[in-house]
């Protein structure tokens, strides 16, 4: 998968770019028993910009495309590599490795996969992978749980789970995953009133028809490439 996914998913983010999804903070359970397929506010094609609206200018350029529905969701990824335009799509709706679902004002990203190794003797579950969705003014704001602060609040007690450290890099003293344990209105609290996220956030901005042509382009493409030949 491709970088915006990773940042997208929070493990995006996630989850992901190795097939892993050890590393960060999953939850037992959504923030809600019902969850949805769509949310309203992320229905159009976006840019996608790390930071802020003037963040500097990257090589790679990142969209989200959805449908009305949210039947399809696209991330796409312009890069120039040596003197050439190459194009990235991912099809998030349809991916072999994650769910993702809505739940309230949160994206709820769930690994195909039931669970994942710590070491030989330990297994975790795999949990749920979630972001909280705010829409502004000029675009929306999606912001990730933080690692760290989530860590602090685990030790303080104020949230249950269990912190587990990468012992295979010896240079090595962080978390490296959190699991979070809670039912659904225990988990949504968590997220609902703690200081658990992340100050670094993506921030999805409405594109101009330009760039509509150019995401509508590298759909078409993707989808003739997945035709039977």
């Amino acid at each position: 998968m491709n970088s915006l996914i990773i940042r997208i998913l929070s493990a995006w983010v996630l989850i992901t770019i190795t097939g892993c999804t050890g590393y960060g903070v999953t939850f037992q359970s959504a923030p809600s028993t019902v969850l949805s397929s769509c949310h309203p506010a992320l229905v159009g094609n976006w840019q996608v910009i790390e930071g802020e609206r003037n963040a500097p200018a990257s090589s790679t350029q990142d969209f989200l495309s959805v449908n009305n529905d949210c039947s399809s969701i696209y991330s796409i990824s312009l890069k120039q590599e040596s003197g050439k335009q190459v194009t990235k799509v991912d099809d998030l709706k349809n991916s072999k490795n994650q769910q993702i679902q809505f739940a309230d004002d949160y994206v709820v990203v769930t690994p195909k996969e039931s669970s994942f190794e710590i070491t030989r003797e330990i297994k975790l579950p795999s949990g749920k992978i979630i972001s909280q969705i705010n829409k502004g003014k000029d675009g929306v704001i999606l912001r990730p749980v933080d690692l760290d602060k989530t860590a602090q609040l685990v030790m303080q007690r104020k949230i249950s789970g269990q912190i587990f450290i990468d012992r295979d890099n010896p240079d090595s003293q962080k978390a490296s995953n959190i699991y979070v344990r809670g039912d659904a209105k225990q988990i949504a609290t968590y997220l609902g009133t703690l200081d658990l996220y992340s100050d670094d956030r993506l921030l999805l901005i409405p594109t101009g028809p330009q760039e509509v042509k150019i995401i509508q382009k590298a759909i078409k493409g993707f989808r003739q490439d997945k035709q039977p030949k």
